[in-house]
């Protein structure tokens, strides 16, 4: 029996290399329909502390905040092929996750919870010196994931 994808978790963050799994994860379910859940996490450890951050003039940081949160949402939504759109057979979803924590495992911890057949992720193709300093979230998923991963590799 073949394996039927109907829900895809692709994950990027916003660039051009990592925007590059998008369409892969759309053409997996374009055909028969499903879900694709475009998923992008903000790190949050390093966020600094409200009491003691200044916020620009005339704005609160809670109005900041939601700014840039609503700009995120639209560069993640503007990911959705225009074809897909159009037909309307594939459901979009997009998560953003907050995290202080490793991002391989919340991948992971998102895919099982969403109860996705897939993972799709584009790999920068780091090796030598940058991967090992840099390291390959790719890599700890497909060594951690419970369930398929697509890599698409990209070359910046």
């Amino acid at each position: 029996m073949l394996p039927k994808y109907q829900k895809v978790l692709v994950t990027t963050d916003l660039s051009p290399l990592g925007n590059a799994a998008v369409p892969h994860a759309y053409a997996i379910v374009a055909e028969r329909g499903g879900t694709v859940i475009i998923w992008c996490s903000v790190d949050v450890s390093g966020v600094p502390d409200p009491l003691y951050s200044q916020p620009t003039a005339g704005e609160t940081l809670a109005e900041e905040r939601a700014e840039i949160r609503e700009q995120l949402f639209s560069s993640l939504e503007a990911l959705v092929p225009e074809e897909v759109r159009a037909e309307g057979k594939v459901t979009t979803e997009v998560r953003v996750v907050k995290l202080s924590g490793s991002v391989h495992d919340a991948i992971c911890q998102e895919a099982a919870a969403k109860e996705v057949d897939l993972i799709v992720m584009a790999s920068h193709g780091y090796s030598g010196m940058k991967h090992l300093l840099l390291g390959s979230v790719v890599e700890h998923v497909l060594r951690a994931a419970d369930r398929p991963v697509l890599i698409v590799r990209t070359r910046g």
